[in-house]
């Protein structure tokens, strides 16, 4: 099984929902500028929220780059169907904090 299989099959909307709201006072100090970046590149505004606050400017760059934990695919890559989305959001949950 590929590595987005794993993540898809481990995604639990209630998780990834509880785990995003931690974020959210945070994404109020958000740069409109960025949000607008990330909508255009087609991110997800729940996944934005969160990288933001995790990554700042370094996202951008990270979503590009092939990912060994995500089978050596680019975050970008499993943005391209919801079913990758999923798998994206429980990879994020399992990032070291």
């Amino acid at each position: 099984m590929s590595m987005k299989g794993i993540y898809f099959r481990e995604f639990k909307q209630a998780r990834w929902d509880s785990f995003s709201e931690r974020f959210e006072e945070l994404e109020q100090k958000m740069d409109p500028t960025w949000a607008e970046r990330a909508r255009v590149q087609g991110i997800p505004a729940d996944i934005s929220r969160v990288l933001w606050c995790e990554m700042g400017e370094y996202a951008f760059e990270w979503l590009a780059k092939d990912i060994p934990a995500l089978g050596d695919q680019s975050p970008a890559a499993y943005l391209e169907t919801e079913e990758g989305a999923q798998a994206l959001r429980a990879a994020i949950m399992r990032m070291p904090r």
